[in-house]
């Protein structure tokens, strides 16, 4: 009975490090698809990276399954002790790809309870402000945004909305530019949302070679997750 027990217990880690291999290696290939039924058996294996969780999210994201992907970053969120404030980020991220505002901002603000330094969260906060009217909160937040990361790539369109948002123009001139703050709003929300999987890959590629060193060429993402219907 012993050895069987042995062998089992050899077979299971054996199948766990397979799956989480096979997942993360299907994920950097750009096939979340195929991706998130492997991350799904890795993830749910016991002593699984916590990471696993947060990559089956991002690939539920990309599949434009967003209650899947808060389900799965929420599982994640139970037992998570090192990256606790990016499964609260992309579960408000998921929330703000479906206009569920108020949802959204609850979890931003989580976010950034748990790493008040975290500047993306801000910067997704204040994008979700943005479209609840709430303007000087989105002004504070960009702000707050920009002093953490002021070099950001985006931070010359940021210090320019900011201007719009703050110009005391006539009628005309302050309903324009509100359209364009909030159109550039929109746009920084989906760069924000592409930098989060671009950082996951980055993440995802360190713990392949982790794993093994196995060959084959890495495709980058190159996708449109609309936020708009």
């Amino acid at each position: 009975v012993i050895v069987v027990v042995v062998s089992l217990v050899g077979v299971t880690e054996t199948r766990a490090s397979d799956f989480a291999e096979a997942g993360l290696k299907l994920f950097m290939q750009n096939k979340p698809l195929e991706a998130i039924p492997v991350l799904e058996k890795a993830a749910s294996e016991s002593g699984a990276d916590e990471k696993l969780a947060l990559y089956l999210g991002i690939a539920y994201q990309q599949a434009g399954r967003w209650d899947d992907a808060i389900a799965a970053f929420r599982r994640g969120l139970t037992s998570s002790v090192n990256y606790r404030h990016q499964f609260l980020f992309n579960i408000a991220n998921s929330f703000f790809a479906q206009e569920r505002n108020a949802f959204a901002l609850e979890y931003y603000d989580q976010c950034v309870q748990v790493r008040s330094d975290y500047a993306p969260a801000y910067l997704n906060r204040a994008n979700a402000k943005m479209r609840t009217g709430d303007h000087a909160g989105a002004v504070s937040d960009y702000s707050l945004y920009l002093s953490l990361d002021p070099s950001s790539a985006q931070a010359e369109s940021i210090r320019k909305l900011i201007d719009l948002l703050g110009a005391r123009a006539a009628e005309a001139d302050r309903q324009k530019a509100e359209a364009e703050a909030r159109a550039m709003a929109e746009a920084q929300a989906k760069q924000a949302i592409r930098d989060e999987v671009s950082r996951s890959l980055l993440e995802a590629a360190e713990t392949t070679t982790n794993l093994s060193a196995g060959s084959g060429d890495v495709q980058g993402y190159e996708f449109d997750m609309s936020l708009d219907d």
